[in-house]
């Protein structure tokens, strides 16, 4: 039975490391610009003007560092003077905005996840639970 479960726990491990279902789909961004942030005291908005054109930023994302949150992105007002990136993508709603001025690639990185550490603990878990009620259904016979 021991050796049954080490080698359930090692093709779990394999699988489910190896596997890339649990990455998020790429969300294939396209750039419009990067600009400084102004603010319009008549209408309270903030916006970024790039090549003539105004667009207004309601909100700004940045990577979360905080260690107690799941999230791996954080969403901040806008400040005025702040450079920032604008884009468009795939799945996501509207002109997007980060702090900085961004690459494809950087972007494509900052909305990444891979959630394989969570599914490999709440297999644990599970898995666990499970061991634990036929140990004890054992016990009471």
């Amino acid at each position: 039975m021991k050796k049954l479960l080490v080698l359930f726990f090692v093709l779990l491990g394999m699988t489910l490391t190896s596997c890339s279902c649990f990455d998020s789909a790429p969300i294939n961004p396209k750039i419009i610009g990067s600009g400084n942030l102004q603010y319009d005291v008549k209408s309270g908005l903030c916006y970024v003007v790039i090549d003539t054109t105004q667009y207004t930023v309601a909100q700004i994302t940045i990577p979360d560092h905080n260690p107690r949150s799941m999230s791996i992105t954080q969403d901040i007002q806008p400040v005025e003077g702040m450079l920032v990136t604008l884009f468009t993508a795939e799945h996501r709603t509207g002109i997007q905005a980060v702090a900085g001025k961004q690459s494809v690639l950087q972007i494509e990185e900052l909305y990444h996840e891979n959630k394989t550490g969570l599914i490999i603990l709440m297999s644990i878990f599970v898995l666990g639970i499970i061991c634990f009620g036929f140990s004890s259904t054992k016990k009471s016979v």
